[in-house]
């Protein structure tokens, strides 16, 4: 990476030191800030990871007023996965999350409530 790019994480970097004070309570397994082929809009991305279940995805939905209707449902495998974007503070945030298959699979509005 130039230095270049790693001065396009400093914005999101410093957007993610500050969601530790709001956000600090909620679970995580993974925290990544990447660049963006968006640069126009946002210099990097903060991607925030869950897997230990889509009650802990729902609750980063919740916290950053992520409506229901933008998530994205998708089977993997073995899990079901969520996935959900929107701009926070001024950074672009992605949350992922993944947990068991909901025993009705079929219906993603019931697994982003679970």
């Amino acid at each position: 990476m130039s230095a270049e790019n790693l001065h396009r994480l400093e914005p999101a970097l410093r957007i993610l030191a500050q969601m530790a004070g709001p956000f600090g309570f909620l679970p995580t397994t993974d925290v990544a800030v990447r660049t963006t082929y968006r640069p126009d809009e946002f210099g990097a991305v903060i991607v925030i990871s869950v897997h230990d279940g889509l009650a802990d995805f729902e609750a980063w939905r919740e916290a950053l007023g992520i409506r229901p209707e933008d998530v994205t449902f998708s089977l993997l495998p073995s899990v079901a996965s969520l996935r959900a974007q929107t701009e926070w503070g001024g950074a672009w945030i992605e949350v992922h999350g993944y947990g068991p298959l909901p025993t009705n699979a079929s219906e993603p509005a019931k697994a982003v409530a679970a």
